[in-house]
């Protein structure tokens, strides 16, 4: 296998202890002993640990040697543009919030000082070229799980999340404070500017009280106010991010807008919280402003972290992003439906759920292999001993990942992982089991998988609306599959037409062939 040696690259002790010193340092070193230290051992322990992994992707397309060779310079390369640019910082920024959640990448140029750790990578690139790959395999198992899943679970959780946290009108502008801030806008829509970190003179300059109800200047009568004033836990059902409307000076009030309670669980999941922490006061509508403009008047809701709600003068809802790229400030409405987001729970039992119909089919195959010729059951051990594995990995990387909360790829790269090892160790009985045939055993595990995962897909795009409705259908569409399982294991337990036919005993001395049966 072409990519073997880089599979031995990323099991080496040295990755494996790079990893060991990202995790500890990101998760208990920088918060101890904060600093110059602590903050380039990170620096230098990914710089070590990180072509492995990428190897393992070129390692499919190119040569031994030229994938390790591009390993080693893509890292470096992509690490330097990074700590150069701005662009580059915010570009990791975004695909690390991917995979970890909310997630800030610096440009530093005086991380550039950690580049050498790439020669360790290096130089455990030739010893495993060198060294006959003896007992590497068990190595291997424990060691890979570990090194590319501490990777994606590595970086501290951080202790704030940027959030709207007020909003007025300072005479022909819009004033926000938001992540610690004030920023302006005169459509209050788009074009945000920084202003200051000191609150503006106006009604920002002593909030001792959100305003959560403000009336129409043209009209005393015609007043709003927001859902979620006060909240300090959800009592409302999910209705928090939403705005009420009166026309007869409060005697009756109506919703004008809102997020829909059935989709408030969708929304707040791709608000991650460091730490997996639940702040739903911060998922809120906190705070509205009502100021006249051409043709009527504006209202404008302060929405915590997802953003802005804005009513133009035509009676028109939206919710607004706040984009200010001078201080990286980027707060974006999480939409009601999207393909795949927020799912992490999902996958999280996916990875599992897969190992265990590996374990089912091969399971039915070596009892057929067994019932031949005596033994078989032994192909079994190694991907049942994984699947004891999987549950402490996949808690390793719960208690590493808290800061992605319920996102989708952490979890996703966990499922991938754990499954792309099961079938390593499914298609290594090679002895015992028809490497061939076992793909099929491969095929319909994956396809329970993914099974388990249709309901929670359909959620995401909204149908059904609400994630109650989705529980039980993953394991019901999952068990669904397993009579394609069961014969796909039955059928690769059959004799290999090519192979030759054992006989049912040594035969004699001197004897042409087999002895014939009683």
């Amino acid at each position: 296998m072409r990519t073997g040696v880089f599979l031995r690259w990323a099991a080496h002790p040295l990755t494996v202890g790079a990893t060991v010193v990202l995790l500890l340092n990101d998760h208990v070193l920088k918060q101890v002993w904060p600093g110059f230290v602590t903050g380039k051992l990170s620096d230098v322990a990914g710089l070590a640990a990180a072509p492995p992994v990428l190897g393992l992707l070129l390692g499919l397309f190119l040569t031994a040697r030229v994938g390790a060779t591009a390993a080693v310079l893509v890292t470096g390369a992509g690490f330097a543009v990074v700590k150069l640019t701005a662009a580059g910082a915010g570009a990791a920024s975004a695909a690390w919030s991917v995979v970890n959640g909310p997630s800030v990448v610096l440009a530093d140029p005086a991380d550039l000082v950690a580049l050498p750790a790439l020669g360790l990578s290096w130089w455990a690139w030739h010893r495993v070229t060198t060294a006959p790959p003896l007992a590497f395999r068990l190595r291997l198992v424990v060691a890979l799980p570990f090194t590319v899943l501490a990777i994606t679970a590595t970086s501290a959780p951080s202790a704030t999340l940027p959030s709207v946290d007020s909003v007025t009108s300072e005479g022909t502008q819009v004033v926000i404070e938001a992540d610690g801030a004030y920023y302006g806008s005169v459509s209050g829509v788009d074009g945000w500017r920084y202003l200051s970190r000191v609150p503006p003179q106006g009604p920002m300059a002593s909030p001792s009280t959100k305003q959560v109800e403000a009336c129409a200047p043209e009209a005393a009568t015609h007043c709003y106010r927001v859902h979620g004033a006060g909240v300090v836990d959800d009592r409302r059902g999910g209705r928090l991010l939403g705005v009420d409307e009166t026309t007869d000076g409060g005697r009756t009030w109506r919703t004008a807008w809102e997020v829909p309670a059935a989709r408030w669980e969708f929304v707040q999941r791709q608000h991650p919280f460091p730490a997996s922490v639940l702040r739903v006061s911060q998922v809120a509508s906190t705070e509205v402003s009502v100021r006249a403009v051409a043709g009527g008047h504006q209202v404008i809701v302060a929405n915590g972290v997802d953003g802005l709600a804005v009513r133009g003068a035509d009676g028109a809802w939206r919710r607004v992003p706040v984009v200010v790229p001078e201080t990286g400030l980027d707060l974006r409405p999480a939409p009601l439906t999207a393909f795949g987001r927020g799912i992490g729970d999902t996958l999280l039992v996916t990875g599992p759920l897969t190992l265990l119909a590996m374990l089912i089919g091969t399971t039915v195959a070596a009892g057929r292999v067994r019932a031949r010729h005596g033994r078989g059951l032994a192909a079994v051990l190694p991907l049942a001993a994984f699947l004891g594995m999987a549950l402490p990995i996949s808690g390793l990387v719960v208690f590493f990942g808290s800061n992605a909360g319920l996102t989708t790829g952490l979890w996703l790269v966990t499922a991938l992982c754990l499954t792309g090892i099961g079938a390593a160790l499914v298609l290594g009985q090679r002895r015992t089991l028809v490497r061939s045939r076992m793909l099929a055993v491969i095929a319909a595990a994956v396809l329970a998988g993914l099974a388990s995962v249709v309901p929670a897909l359909g959620w995401t795009l909204g149908h059904p609306q609400e994630h109650a409705a989705t529980d039980g259908f993953d394991l019901i569409l999952a068990a669904a599959c397993l009579p394609v399982i069961v014969a796909a294991g039955w059928w690769a337990g059959a004799r290999d037409p090519e192979l030759p036919v054992e006989p049912p005993w040594p035969p004699l001395p001197g004897a042409i062939g087999p002895m014939p049966g009683p």
